[in-house]
């Protein structure tokens, strides 16, 4: 355990800005990963089909193999992104990952020549090195965690972050609808790049690895969050990777992941109003992942059972819902909108699950992230290679029906054994 920190009342000699950080230093963390992953997957929307880049190449050269090769760098340095975050600082790694990305869009920009060749290959190269580095920040994003909010706190700050992801698509998809407008698209890429290079030198000289090594962490702060996240710590820092992998909290919470990729039903909204649902999501996440600490602060509900009125209690209003759509031969009005009730509903039920890897195992949280995410990615691809096929052999209520059965079984499931208490070794 590291020794207690010792305050001075005299600060002088500190970073001025460092000293006009917003709120609190937890919310300082948050609110910068937050325009970390904005800035990153907006690159990354710009750059999928239809997007910027796509508008430089021959339509007889496009298909979805650039999509796929994302999909294959993001899932293959999982497991090696996980060993990082164990063996050197995530909070490092995370900003070094973001200044990466920067970094490759301010190239792209420069050496724009690329894209007049008209090279699908490179695009896919391109897309390839987006999915190694996004892969890498969204592991260590949740490592970096463990050091910085207790348990009754980590919904609001870890949602607040991720939020950034879905900002980052909203803006990507309002940018990418004009880039055939614009003369020199990338001015985008490189505005981008500049941008992420200008939030990593605030990063660097604003964030801290621990509440101990800050060093304008106010007293009142630290003796807030230092004992209950050290508690937490060495109680679950001597854990396996093994015992975390077949525990049953774990093991729930990857069949949770998997069955949840049965949704496709929510998709009913028009085209023209996938931008309410890019709003609906960037706003849903940080405010669900509040609540959900706001009942574990002002009521009698512990953190497991929070989880569960997330988890469990949305799975079976999902199966509800879905039960309607079985028997409802058309879309009437209030089912459309109904569909937008559920998109708030399922992405807070994302939130819980999401906290959760770091709720188990706030100690190896990269490593229970990053074999979620293997796993969740490459089964996401299930559900839509059988509903495709059912539905070219009209066989559609089939696909329902497994949906039905998919949310019922996880919402079960995760009502009977899923936990958010921390995995921890027996004392003999």
């Amino acid at each position: 355990m590291d020794p207690p920190k010792m305050f001075k009342d005299d600060k002088s000699g500190c970073l001025k800005f460092d000293r006009i950080t917003i709120i609190n230093k937890r919310f300082t963390l948050s609110f910068l990963m937050n325009i970390g992953f904005t800035i990153m997957f907006c690159g990354i929307t710009l750059s999928h089909v239809n997007r910027c880049l796509m508008s430089s190449i021959d339509p007889a050269d496009r298909s979805f193999f650039h999509a796929s090769s994302y999909l294959l760098g993001l899932v293959i340095i999982q497991i090696p992104a996980a060993w990082c975050s164990l063996k050197f600082s995530p909070i490092t790694w995370f900003g070094r990952s973001i200044l990466l990305y920067s970094i490759l869009l301010f190239v792209l920009a420069l050496f724009s020549f690329f894209v007049e060749f008209r090279s699908y290959g490179l695009l896919v190269a391109y897309k390839f090195t987006e999915g190694v580095v996004s892969g890498t920040t969204f592991v260590v994003f949740h490592a970096a965690w463990k050091n910085w909010t207790p348990s009754n706190e980590r919904s609001t700050f870890v949602t607040f972050a991720i939020g950034g992801c879905f900002l980052g698509d909203l803006l990507g998809e309002l940018l990418s609808k004009y880039c055939s407008e614009l003369l020199y698209w990338e001015y985008l890429s490189g505005l981008l790049g500049i941008t992420g290079i200008v939030w990593w030198l605030l990063w660097k000289n604003m964030v801290y690895e621990t509440p101990e090594k800050h060093r304008t962490i106010t007293e009142k702060e630290y003796n807030k969050i230092y004992p209950s996240i050290q508690q937490e710590l060495d109680i679950t820092e001597n854990v396996t990777c093994k015992k975390i992998i077949f525990s049953m909290p774990f093991l729930v919470l990857v069949v949770v992941n998997l069955l949840r990729s049965w949704n496709s039903a929510f998709y009913l909204y028009r085209k023209e109003h996938m931008y309410i649902i890019l709003i609906i999501k960037a706003v849903t996440f940080p405010i669900a992942g509040y609540l959900a600490d706001v009942l574990v602060r002002q009521t009698s509900m512990t953190i497991t059972r929070v989880r569960k009125l997330y988890i469990s209690g949305i799975f079976l209003i999902e199966v509800i819902y879905f039960l309607l759509l079985r028997y409802c031969e058309e879309f009437d009005g209030w089912l459309y909108f109904s569909s937008f009730v559920m998109q708030v509903l399922h992405i807070a039920a994302f939130t819980a699950a999401s906290v959760n890897a770091l709720d188990i195992a706030p100690s190896h949280a990269g490593v229970t992230i990053a074999i979620i995410n293997i796993i969740s990615h490459i089964g996401y691809q299930v559900p839509f290679k059988i509903e495709l096929y059912l539905y070219e052999n009209n066989w559609l209520d089939t696909f329902n029906f497994i949906s039905i059965m998919a949310h019922l079984i996880g919402g079960i499931i995760y009502g009977i054994y899923g936990s958010a208490k921390p995995i921890t070794v027996k004392k003999l």
